[in-house]
């Protein structure tokens, strides 16, 4: 981070954040990705709202802004699509700082892209031990494309984690178009492929060391925010030496004027008594 983005409001209001925090008992369990991921649709499958969708889907830009549903076991996030727009992003950001589980999503049209492999980067840091726990890949989509190119697309995503970000996160391939029309119809086989219910069963597994991550992110905050102080301290101290050696600089100007005038005068003087 740059010294001189760095304000005394952006400490406080970080301050703020580690200091309330988050008090809910419940994990919360938020989803990102491009935008038409199909974090929505997954959310809403993951909440059972089947038939009548809590968090709107659409082909066009629905979520603006973060979006809660509350259940007995979990608190669920909605996060506006990563390549919106910086206020967007502002957003999504903000939703990563509340995480206690991230389902990071992605079309399988391919390999990360690289504002994805960035934010995942932020993800993993923040997390520190418990990236490769907590931050679970989630291929959707995967009825659109031929079963061999969904893998060739995993395992490619795979290397990219393991290379270019440091961490091997477990990476689950779902359908939540297969699941819907599952339920719906009551057919078993539609529910198997979707995987929906494997990704379930792993949530809850995973949701378990809540409380560690939240003490240790908190940790990894609080030393962030040390380094804020740090950097602030030492640029205020630039700062400070700076206007020193420039009242330094402008006096020894002005002083040296100065013994030159008195010189002259001095001379002008000498020479006006010779006369």
């Amino acid at each position: 981070m740059k010294s001189e983005k760095i304000s005394i409001k952006s400490i406080k209001e970080k301050l703020n954040h580690i200091s309330n925090g988050n008090v809910d008992d419940r994990p919360t369990v938020v989803a990102y990705g491009l935008m038409n991921a199909g974090k929505s649709f997954l959310l809403n499958m993951l909440t059972q709202h089947i038939e009548e969708e809590f968090f709107k889907t659409n082909d066009i830009r629905e979520t603006a802004e973060i979006k809660k549903f509350e259940s007995e076991k979990y608190v669920y996030l909605d996060t506006p699509g990563l390549d919106a727009n910086q206020a967007d992003d502002a957003h999504a950001q903000f939703g990563a700082s509340q995480a206690d589980v991230v389902l990071f999503l992605h079309q399988p049209q391919g390999e990360l892209e690289a504002n994805e492999v960035k934010f995942l980067k932020a993800l993993k840091q923040s997390f520190g031990s418990f990236a490769e726990s907590n931050i679970i890949l989630v291929l959707s989509k995967i009825e659109k494309e031929e079963q061999a190119k969904i893998d060739l697309i995993e395992d490619r995503i795979k290397t990219q984690c393991t290379q270019e970000i440091g961490f091997s996160p477990k990476v689950f391939q779902v359908s939540n178009k297969r699941y819907q029309t599952g339920v719906i119809k009551h057919k078993d086989g539609l529910i198997a492929q979707s995987h929906i219910n494997s990704l379930i069963e792993h949530l809850d597994f995973v949701a378990l060391n809540a409380g560690k991550v939240r003490a240790q992110r908190s940790l990894t905050e609080v030393e962030a925010l040390l380094q804020m102080i740090e950097s602030k301290e030492q640029l205020l101290r630039s700062k400070r030496q700076n206007l020193k050696d420039g009242i330094s600089k402008a006096f020894s100007i002005f002083n040296a004027q100065t013994d030159a005038l008195r010189e002259f005068l001095e001379d002008s003087s000498s020479e006006y008594r010779n006369i």
